[in-house]
């Protein structure tokens, strides 16, 4: 009997031990242990003191998704031999009400950081607004020997040039040239109609080819003022402004981008240069088929002037009528395999009644003197130009031909030739601009930087080297009594560019030239170097 009530006593306190306890697996993974100061994601065997609601532990609401001061304690379980007592250190966090406010706050703060960023770091919609205006320019420095006539150093040009963008369908420049020094031809310029400072009204005569202009020190010529618009219904791309007729490609593509120092004499005798006017341009089949028209005035913005800002009395100024046509049959590689074919049209309503035709001797424009030209002929009232372009790019060679002849009424007929061959040394070749249908700059593979900077070496490469040989022939033939004639021009070059933007140049040209009576026959030499920055 002893037995059984000792058996009976024992079960007695097993159960109520066993119902003041629970018995189980307890998981704390790391996710939920971080916010108990646990650092073991093991499973353990554990009693855990039966809950009640006044040894709540955990709040009731998620955590909130800001940082939360960090945890000064730890909790700490014991087992009592009879009743269970549970001591615990509290977090620090606020509580479910305060919590939440507190949480709201802090969201509000940071839509409002985002949205300031947002506003500070926003760009202009394109669509609403013109673009920041973009300045660019160009400064050559030229010197030419020669033992024909008076050497020359000094600053052949030096442009600034201000382009920009609008509502995406706007383009704009505006083009500005100061020159140095008073010459036939002064700041690139390479016949009248491109920049010609107004003469005494009894004299002004309108010169069409030809570097007969006097230009001055210091003076400030406007080249290219104009805006566009694209994709104009009918108009495709239309311009309005004063800028260059298209009569050229080598003269369009800028004389940042001439093969040497300048144009070859052919092309600077039969310019139109630079007059006021509208055109229509449009481009087919990808994009390889160019064609542009257009109406201008006879006379640019700074010849219908005199010296003293008086307009010209009885200034007719006619009007020209051009256009170019354009196509590139095999472009490949990004242009470095291309087929250049093209050919360009003006009709010239002359209505002052004056013209003139002039070419030049050896040297670039800026320093070669007239030597053959036709003289005024002041009862012209109509006259034709043309030419026709070819050019093929192979990599590192490119051939260029180009042909003018200009017809006047009456009076006869003046024509002339280029023929250019170019190669690249180093493995260079020209861009082609499907857009201009021209070329411009090389990619440099290697610049040569002279001077250390950061961790440029002190000799990266030596640059892009380019060979050029150039023939012209201007034929002025039916004016042998007004000191016309026909001219040969042979040019060696070589062109060193540092960078895309950075060159030198060495050239050499021998010119002959059959005159009148009086000059049967004449030969000039000039030696000539340039360097050239544009930005």
């Amino acid at each position: 009997m002893n037995k059984i009530g000792l058996t009976l006593t024992a079960l007695l306190l097993g159960g109520s031990i066993i119902y003041g306890f629970e018995t189980g697996i307890h998981s704390a993974p790391a996710m939920e242990q971080a916010g108990q100061g646990a650092v073991s994601s093991e499973n353990t065997l554990r009693l855990v003191p039966k809950r009640s609601s006044t040894a709540v532990i955990r709040a009731q609401h998620p955590a909130p998704v800001v940082p939360m001061a960090p945890f000064v304690g730890y909790e700490t379980y014991r087992v009592a031999e009879a009743t269970p007592s549970v001591t615990t250190t509290a977090y620090a966090q606020p509580t479910a009400d305060s919590n939440s406010t507190y949480v709201i706050a802090e969201l509000e703060n940071l839509r409002n950081d985002i949205q300031q960023l947002q506003k500070d770091t926003a760009k202009p919609d394109p669509k609403k607004t013109f673009s920041t205006p973009r300045l660019s320019g160009r400064l050559f420095f030229d010197s030419w020997a020669s033992p024909d006539y008076t050497n020359k150093a000094g600053m052949n040009e030096l442009r600034f040039t201000v382009t920009g963008t609008g509502y995406e369908v706007f383009d704009y420049k505006a083009e500005f040239t100061v020159t140095s020094a008073n010459a036939a031809s002064s700041g690139h310029v390479h016949n009248m109609s491109e920049v010609e400072p107004p003469l005494p009204d009894h004299t002004h005569s309108h010169t069409l080819g030809g570097p007969s202009a006097t230009t001055y020190v210091g003076q400030l010529s406007l080249f290219d003022a104009w805006i566009g618009v694209k994709n104009l219904p009918g108009l495709g791309y239309f311009r309005v402004g004063h800028y260059n007729l298209e009569s050229s490609m080598n003269y369009l593509a800028g004389s940042t981008n001439t093969t040497l120092t300048s144009w070859h004499p052919s092309t600077s005798s039969f310019l139109l240069g630079r007059k006021f006017g509208c055109s229509s341009e449009h481009l087919f089949a990808n994009d390889r088929v160019r064609w542009i028209y257009g109406i201008y005035q006879g006379y640019n913005i700074n010849n219908g002037f005199n010296t003293s800002g008086r307009a010209l009395s009885g200034d007719n100024q006619g009007q020209i009528f051009n256009t170019r046509l354009t196509m590139a049959p095999h472009y490949a590689e990004g242009g470095r395999h291309v087929l250049h074919i093209g050919g360009h049209y003006s009709y010239l309503n002359d209505t002052t009644q004056h013209s003139r035709v002039d070419a030049l001797g050896a040297g670039n424009n800026w320093f070669g003197p007239v030597t053959l030209t036709t003289g005024a002929m002041n009862d012209v009232r109509n006259h034709n130009r043309g030419g026709l372009e070819l050019s093929y790019q192979r990599g590192p060679i490119r051939v260029q031909l180009e042909t003018f002849v200009a017809k006047f009424n009456n009076h006869g007929t003046a024509s002339g030739t280029t023929t250019e061959l170019a190669y690249f040394l180093t493995g260079e070749h020209r861009a082609y601009n499907l857009a201009t249908a021209t070329f411009g700059a090389p990619t440099v593979n290697r610049p040569f930087r002279p001077f250390k900077s950061g961790e440029w070496n002190l000799v990266d490469g030596w640059g892009a080297w380019q060979v050029v040989a150039r023939h012209a022939y201007t034929d002025l033939g039916d004016w042998r009594d007004a000191s016309g004639g026909y001219q040969h021009d042979w040019t060696f070059g070589i062109n060193w560019f540092w960078t895309t933007n950075i060159r030198c140049i060495f050239e050499y040209t021998h010119s002959n030239q059959r005159g009148n009576a009086e000059i049967p026959f004449a030969y000039q030499d000039a030696f000539g170097t340039s360097f050239r920055v544009n930005w």
